[in-house]
């Protein structure tokens, strides 16, 4: 599935953010009063991947940023850094996911 836009809104209001042209930011920092951490994923000008941009401004509006991942805690973290290294262990053919369904 190849997608015009990295970040689209679906019929059915999913998001749904395709990676892998260098055309998504991640951004990581803090909100509020430092208590919940913060990923960002805004469409950029297509750039080497994991190429890193300075803000000149950390503090962004939040209305600007198309997807957010709010973690309240650590651990809600760690889920989301397994979950990634398992899709990773898929990706690599380290992991087989069909015989883990059966």
């Amino acid at each position: 599935m190849k997608f015009d836009m990295p970040i689209i809104k679906t019929d059915e209001n999913n998001i749904q953010v395709q990676f892998g042209a260098g055309d998504i930011l991640i951004g990581s920092g803090m909100m509020g009063d430092y208590e919940q951490g913060l990923v960002t994923l805004v469409q950029q000008e297509s750039k080497p991947i994991g190429t890193y941009v300075k803000h000149e401004n950390p503090f962004v509006e939040m209305e600007a940023i198309p997807v957010s991942l709010i973690f309240q805690n650590v651990e809600s973290l760690d889920v989301l850094i397994e979950r990634l290294q398992k899709t990773r262990k898929y990706m690599t053919g380290e992991l087989d996911i069909k015989s883990e369904i059966e």
